[in-house]
């Protein structure tokens, strides 16, 4: 017998115990024998268990060997139908299909389809309810005209470096500035207790971790932070917020993320605006959607889970950095002849794969004078660039100077990715030509330079390349952009009257429920 099939043998055994399938799935990985892998998944894929707890973690076990989401969706179904519901259980599914589907679609109408297949909005929607029962018995449906208190609700809050944590904070910077008290609540409900013992392929969460001390730093004056202890679950977490939220008693809640079931409970009895990270609507009840599409339609964003919001068209998502860091192309040991490509992202190992690795790596094999800087995560080179000539590709770990290596670069390149919006506006604010793929956060914010395809996008790049005076055209014009459209410096009295607008909204709904 094979270490493989011994290992099946023995997680079969005890089926609900998830160690036993992430040891199954590591001896999987290692295995080269063909034979005793397909006995294996001729065991695994049949009929499902009567057991729902190992039926999970065996499709997950599947969906992690084979790369077949059909079982990751079928997983999903039993999830989802499981009693009692587990809010930890439901709140690690929705949140390993967000960050698979952030990594993996490069497009908007992808992402969107696979949170969908997921059935992340219906998970959202039991887990509002859930988190509507912890409500406190004197917190009550109210209403007004006039924004005083707002509630800025994050799903997650990171270290300084992650964008969306920052993205909240520069939201709350901008009502404080309106004369609003602020105050930040995050149940951290990307990442719930225990969240890889519900899967049975032994991934786990990886999200930057909570730095309090770096927010203490950061945080607007008067603007405060109320995070929940992680080693709760999340109705413990939420049990927890809920007072401070009553006594806080916001005129408005902020959500600035995808989805949070405390932000959807508290629809229940204020006034809910929201802002994506991404360009996709929330997955949450809201009053106003704050899109930076000025064309979107009324519409059901995420199916028949909640009601569609108003769209209200607020693009303003990032503000340029005020410290003015002095570097020079010496220092990064790069000198003025060198054309410089830039990326940056946190999850650039992921990103930069396949096809457009390859014609990249091609078309940088034509220009010599290229040096193509890598900026996020741990400074690792992408496995895909492995066979760049040596210095042409240059990896460097995270660093708060992004700006100022934006200013010695000359084209900022963003991959094909649903994400990278923040990224590609910076490279905006800082005067860079901006190459990036229409239907993403990226190709949003340039508008109509977007790329529809790899061809145009390759060609376009070359373009910028060899030529330093469309750079700088283009660069001017995506400058002016980002003060016109982008920069959140400019969005104070905008914000504010939406806040108004979600408030006139929500009258007649909480009138009703108190």
């Amino acid at each position: 017998m094979t270490l493989l099939l011994d290992a099946l043998d023995r997680t079969l055994r005890e089926p609900r115990c998830a160690q036993r399938w992430h040891g199954l799935m590591a001896i999987w990985l290692e295995s080269r024998d063909p034979s005793a892998r397909q006995s294996v998944l001729d065991v695994l894929d049949g009929p499902p268990n009567d057991d729902v707890s190992a039926d999970i973690l065996r499709l997950t076990f599947l969906a992690g060997a084979t790369g077949q989401s059909r079982f990751d969706d079928t997983a999903a179904v039993r999830v989802l139908a499981a009693e009692p519901t587990d809010p930890d259980r439901l709140a690690a599914f929705m949140a390993f299909r967000w960050l698979g589907a952030l990594q993996n679609q490069e497009q908007r109408s992808d992402f969107v389809a696979t949170l969908k297949a997921g059935l992340v909005p219906q998970m959202a929607k039991r887990l509002m309810q859930s988190a509507v029962q912890v409500l406190p018995p004197g917190f009550s449906p109210r209403t007004t005209h006039e924004i005083r208190r707002a509630a800025v609700v994050v799903p997650y809050v990171g270290h300084q470096f992650h964008t969306p944590s920052m993205m909240a904070v520069h939201q709350c910077a901008v009502l404080a500035r309106e004369g609003c008290q602020v105050h930040i609540f995050s149940a951290q409900e990307l990442m719930p207790p225990d969240a890889s013992q519900f899967r049975g392929d032994g991934r786990d969460l990886v999200l930057p971790p909570l730095d309090t001390q770096a927010w203490a730093n950061i945080l607007p004056k008067g603007v405060g932070m109320s995070i929940s202890d992680s080693r709760y679950s999340l109705p413990g977490r939420w049990r927890n917020l809920m007072p401070l939220l009553a006594k806080f008693d916001p005129d408005v809640v902020l959500l600035v993320g995808l989805y949070s079931p405390l932000a959807a409970a508290l629809y229940t009895v204020r006034p809910m605006a929201g802002i994506s990270v991404n360009t996709v609507a929330p997955i949450a009840p809201l009053d106003v959607w704050l899109t930076a599409d000025p064309d979107i339609e009324h519409r059901e964003a995420w199916g028949e889970m909640f009601s569609p919001p108003q769209p209200v068209f607020h693009p303003y998502r990032v503000t340029r950095s005020s410290q003015q860091w002095r570097l020079t192309r010496t220092e990064l040991e790069l000198d003025a002849t060198t054309v410089i490509w830039i990326t940056a992202g946190f999850r650039l190992e992921h990103e930069i794969k396949g096809d457009w690795a390859n014609r990249m790596l091609r078309l940088l094999s034509r220009h010599p004078q290229v040096v193509w800087l890598l900026i996020g995560g741990e400074g690792k080179l992408p496995s895909a660039l492995s066979q760049a000539a040596p210095g042409s590709v240059r990896s460097l770990p995270t660093r708060n100077d992004v700006p100022a290596i934006l200013r010695c670069s000359d084209v900022y390149v963003n991959p094909p990715r649903m994400g990278g919006g923040f990224s590609v506006a910076e490279a905006m604010a800082e005067g860079l030509p901006v190459v990036a793929f229409a239907d993403s956060d990226g190709g949003d914010k340039v508008g109509d330079l977007a790329l529809p395809d790899m061809n145009a996008y390759l060609e376009r790049l070359a373009a910028l390349t060899e030529n330093p005076v469309l750079r700088h055209d283009m660069g001017d014009a995506l400058r002016r952009r980002f003060v016109e459209r982008i920069d959140l410096d400019a969005s104070g009295a905008a914000l504010v009257a939406a806040c108004q607008q979600a408030a006139e909204l929500a009258k007649m709904r909480l009138i009703e429920l108190s």
